[in-house]
């Protein structure tokens, strides 16, 4: 833990620290007290480091919105690194809300949420974004009128091989499966054999991971909570398992799924829900799909993103609403948390990304 730094996202105005940079610690009070903020991009909601941990990409999520490269500069000490501008920004679609890397750092793809589309960047030798080559709309609509009247693009996962990237799109309740070739100068990305596989009606795919052997995908689905599994063989994907995140006595219909993520072991899932539930949900994860073991609740409002650290010990979490970032023990053999009641205050954190 010692020096590990984590990067923060935000909505906020382009005048003001969007990003910040700041030290984590491996015991109370958990979090540096020295901060660097970067100003200059409007809501910069989405952070994604390079897979050499040299640059950070975010996006602009704005109406005709952007993705900026930034180089991390080392700092001694207990200070944070600072970031500088790589380049120039690039056009990315309507309302980018995502990012995902080629594991061998040759293309960027940004999910653009109002768009309903993907923009694919190729990256130069410093991992700076040229000019998109590539940019795929989708189309139809899903059965809830409020929120899936157009396709919206939330995420892309490459494969744990690399060799295929897949596109979870809340608008239809689609996950696109796409062919990946970085040498293809024009199309990179082309229709898998099995071009897509649907979710449950309803529930808007929103982020997704992989079980540690690859062979299970799972997907947190924003609009009913659920989490479904999938069989991940030959290029394709099959429905294996739908769980609900929400506890067994919750008799509400308003909560919503945000984030996914598994521990570093592979024995357990995360995600984070919204709405009337403020929690985050444990699965431990088998052979055949998921069984939710303990809802943790949050001392906050609007769990988004969240993140384990490299050992798997703590999990941090941003509270958008309650604008804090907090900090949970782990515990690697039942894979429940502990509030540490330790938190850091930060205007409407939406992102974490650890370095």
């Amino acid at each position: 833990m010692k020096n590990t730094v984590l990067f923060i996202g935000s909505y906020s105005e382009a005048s003001k620290d969007g990003i910040r940079a700041l030290i984590l610690t491996d015991k109370a009070p958990w979090f540096g007290a020295d901060r660097k903020g970067i100003s200059g991009i409007a809501n910069p909601s989405f952070l994604k480091l390079s897979p050499n941990r040299k640059m950070l990409y975010a996006v602009s999520e704005v109406g005709e919105g952007t993705v900026q490269a930034y180089a991390i500069q080392p700092a001694g000490g207990q200070a944070p690194p600072g970031l500088t501008p790589a380049g120039t920004p690039q056009p990315a679609g309507n309302g980018p809300c995502h990012i995902s890397v080629d594991p061998q750092n040759r293309h960027i793809i940004v999910s653009n949420y109002n768009g309903g589309s993907l923009s694919v960047f190729p990256l130069d030798e410093n991992g700076i974004p040229r000019t998109a080559v590539q940019r795929l709309h989708f189309s139809g609509k899903g059965p809830n009128p409020s929120r899936q009247e157009a396709p919206h693009a939330h995420s892309t996962l490459f494969s744990p091989d690399g060799k295929q990237v897949f596109a979870a799109d809340l608008g239809t309740d689609r996950i696109y499966i796409y062919d990946y070739d970085p040498k293809h100068d024009k199309r990179p990305l082309t229709p898998a054999q099995q071009p897509f596989t649907t979710t449950t009606p309803g529930g808007g795919p929103r982020h997704m991971a992989f079980s540690a052997d690859g062979k299970l995908l799972f997907a947190v689905l924003e609009l009913n909570g659920q989490v479904q599994t999938f069989r991940y063989q030959n290029g394709g994907l099959t429905p294996l398992q739908t769980v609900s995140a929400a506890p067994a006595d919750y008799k509400g219909d308003n909560f919503s799924g945000a984030d996914i993520h598994l521990s570093p072991d592979g024995k357990f899932l995360y995600t984070s829900l919204r709405g009337d539930i403020h929690q985050i949900a444990i699965f431990k994860v088998q052979a055949d799909g998921l069984q939710l073991v303990k809802n943790q609740p949050l001392p906050g409002k609007e769990p988004r993103n969240f993140c384990l650290s490299h050992d798997g010990s703590l999990l941090y979490c941003a509270l958008q609403k309650s604008g804090t970032i907090v900090v949970f023990k782990r515990d690697p053999e039942t894979g429940l948390l502990t509030d540490t009641g330790m938190s850091m205050e930060t205007p409407a954190p939406v992102c974490l990304e650890i370095l």
